[in-house]
């Protein structure tokens, strides 16, 4: 006996999806690679061309929802390069997890929110060569003098985080959660105190 198709189930789930395009809600649910940045990116690119000539103050936000482990710094960074020169105003929000890159990330919202519970997790990322010793050693000087000096410039320039307080946190696992990140103002706000939850709907 043959299985019965999902047709109805798929064109559900793509009618959920273009719903979510169309009202400007994109989300950052997975790892972080080239694919989903890629992806992420077309969008706020393609709403800034349809904003194209629009004072920026009667722009409709894009929200991002973001709930990541993290991933690939290069890519991520290619995202945040894009959220901070778009004209059409970013919301970053914090479903459940902003860690690593996906801190990063998060932090390049023009407004910022996290669930009460919204864990956050900033450190020194991880390293992987593999090339002659040479090349390697290339690779880790370009990442511990150029792109750490880099984050680390991001990170104090967009949150309460001074330079003593990175330095002390730098080599742990520094994990928060909204309280704590509000107070180091990584988030501005918690949802379900400082604002409703119809903010970011």
């Amino acid at each position: 006996m043959a299985e019965p198709k999902m047709t109805y189930n798929l064109e559900l789930s793509d009618k959920f999806e273009i719903e979510d395009y169309d009202g400007r809600r994109l989300f950052l649910n997975f790892e972080i690679d080239e694919a989903v940045i890629t992806s992420i990116a077309y969008h706020i690119l393609r709403y800034n061309r349809m904003d194209a000539g629009k004072p920026i103050e009667e722009r409709k936000p894009i929200l991002l929802y973001i709930n990541t482990p993290g991933g690939s710094v290069v890519d991520g960074f290619g995202l945040i390069d894009v959220i901070l020169q778009s004209k059409t105003p970013i919301y970053t929000i914090n479903q459940a997890m902003a860690a690593s890159m996906g801190f990063l990330i998060f932090l390049a919202g023009d407004k910022r929110y996290a669930m009460k519970h919204g864990e956050f997790l900033m450190h020194d990322g991880n390293t992987f060569t593999w090339d002659s010793t040479a090349k390697a050693k290339d690779r880790l000087d370009f990442e511990t003098n150029e792109l750490e000096k880099s984050t680390k410039d991001y990170i104090i320039s967009r949150t309460k985080i001074d330079e003593q307080l990175y330095d002390e946190k730098y080599r742990i696992e520094w994990y928060m959660l909204a309280d704590t990140a509000k107070k180091y103002g990584i988030c501005d706000y918690i949802i379900g105190e400082d604002c409703d939850i119809d903010e970011i709907i």
